[in-house]
């Protein structure tokens, strides 16, 4: 019996040795070279976040680890992803190399990219990834136990786990619902499932999911202000209702047929793979309805978020499951046909497709460090240019103006198709805020300004009109004690007192 624990303990070690080291194979070129993408010039403040409910990010983000760290917490934010896939392979009973090819798959899955390229992400997900694992591990492994004092226990530790992950990041909550019904959808190939007992404790879990969402809404009424109604959040449902359903017919084909954000491009083989499985599943007829709908689901689930998107905005990151779909249809198909596919065959298609999604990740993160190091190259052309023209500038308050935002097409030189975040500039993303802007000078290590207040706006902007753009000769300006950096014509995003 030692034996077999040892042995069994020695197993899982390598296994989060194998998918540890392999995380950091994939992403070692963002580790390695620093690049300050989109939204990691802003500030860590002590509200982080607590305006969109996020209070246990806020906790973590704020209040434990104070901000985020370069290298560090993406570092963080594999462990726990990877954590999550052995976890997974062990809930999902997937052995010797299957769990291998399971925690291959997962983690390599392009979709975690646009995770973590977010510092203020890249622990977080990882870490409600986690968490809903275990929840669904609590509930599993007690919801028969005899004793009810257990039961109860582990139910309410199941939906405190279920309740803070969603503090974390609201779509997270889809993530236990997934691996369960992935746990029921394998029961049913099991010789003594018994359909009216898992129905019975299916109910169950609506219920502690139900709960959970409850003691989620009631934590956010304590501890959040409430949401402002033109906030963030509200702005993904800020479009037209029409036509909801063709919409996101049309955005979930995309996503099956791996077309719609750049690396999901095998996404297609979970398609095609379910019709294989669909085929075997009319053939051998057995529970075909349950298995059929549970597909079903697996196939939609990771993109119905998109349904209650209105205004257009479909960022990859709220696809959160679709890696562990994406990994368990593959495997599952191969075990399932395992006496008609040789295994080398099998393991050779999951380690071209391994290979194939490290090239995509590695791209994406390859493309984002040259649009920073461009946007950089033309800060301190900027900065280097304007202390020439005003030597006695860093005398003064330092105020500035950014006036206007890059093309979208100024960049399209770097940018890879349909990569979102990754295709972003500080000098296009959002209209050039300025608060961006400014904080990206000064994280760039080029500069540390002021913003421009009302009354000192006020007194610059009918001379902005003017003032040719960069980076012809005096598209940089000093009125008024003002330094005006003039990117285009057009006027860029809102100042904070407008």
């Amino acid at each position: 019996m030692d034996n077999l624990l040892n042995k069994e303990s020695q197993n899982d070690f390598k296994l989060y040795f194998f998918t540890t080291l392999l995380s950091i194979i994939s992403y070692g070129f963002a580790l390695s070279n620093y690049t300050l993408s989109v939204d990691n010039e802003i500030p860590i403040l002590a509200d982080f976040g607590l305006d969109l409910g996020r209070w246990g990010q806020n906790l973590i983000r704020f209040h434990l680890f104070k901000g985020h760290l370069e290298y560090f917490t993406m570092l963080i934010g594999l462990f726990f992803f990877s954590v999550t896939a052995v976890r997974l392979a062990k809930l999902f009973n997937f052995k010797e190399v299957s769990a291998y090819l399971f925690c291959g798959l997962f983690i390599t899955f392009p979709q975690i990219s646009y995770q973590v390229v977010f510092y203020m992400m890249s622990d977080i997900a990882g870490l409600g990834m986690l968490l809903a694992v275990l929840s669904v591990e609590f509930f599993i492994k007690n919801i028969n136990n005899p004793s009810k004092i257990k039961i109860i226990s582990y139910l309410l530790l199941a939906s405190l786990l279920i309740m803070f992950l969603t503090s974390l990041y609201q779509i997270l909550i889809i993530v236990p619902a997934t691996i369960y019904f992935i746990h029921f959808f394998q029961n049913t190939f099991k010789e003594d499932f018994d359909i009216k007992k898992e129905l019975k404790n299916t109910m169950v879990f609506v219920g502690l999911m139900l709960f959970s969402g409850l003691l989620y809404l009631i934590s956010v009424k304590i501890i959040c202000p409430p949401m402002k109604d033109d906030g963030y959040l509200q702005s993904f449902t800020s479009g037209s209702t029409n036509n909801m359903f063709s919409m996101f017919f049309d955005i979930w084909k995309e996503n099956i047929k791996g077309n719609f954000y750049y690396g999901e491009k095998l996404y297609v083989i979970v398609l095609i793979l379910s019709l294989l499985l669909l085929v075997q599943f009319i053939i051998k007829k057995k529970f075909f309805i349950i298995r059929f709908l549970i597909l079903f689901f697996l196939l939609l689930s990771p993109f119905l978020v998109s349904f209650f998107i209105t205004n257009g905005y479909h960022p990859p990151r709220i696809y959160v499951t679709s890696g562990l779909v994406f990994a368990f249809i593959i495997v599952f198909t191969i075990n399932n046909f395992k006496k008609t596919i040789p295994s080398n065959v099998s393991n050779l298609l999951v380690i071209s497709i391994i290979i194939c999604n490290i090239y995509f990740i590695t791209s994406l993160f390859y493309a984002c460090n040259k649009i920073y190091l461009y946007d950089k190259r033309n800060a301190e052309k900027m900065y280097d240019l304007l202390l020439k023209k005003y030597p006695n500038f860093e005398t003064t308050e330092k105020v500035v103006y950014f006036h206007g935002f890059y093309e979208f097409d100024k960049h399209q030189v770097f940018r890879l198709e349909r990569s979102e975040i990754f295709g972003g500039s500080i000098f296009q993303w959002g209209e050039a805020d300025n608060y961006r802007v400014n904080n990206f000078f000064k994280l760039s290590n080029i500069a540390d300004f002021n913003m421009v207040n009302k009354e000192q706006y006020e007194s610059i902007k009918d001379s902005i009109d003017a003032i040719p753009v960069w980076p012809n000769e005096g598209s940089i300006k000093m009125v008024n004690g003002v330094a005006i950096f003039k990117i285009s014509d057009k006027k860029g995003a809102k100042l904070y007192f407008e």
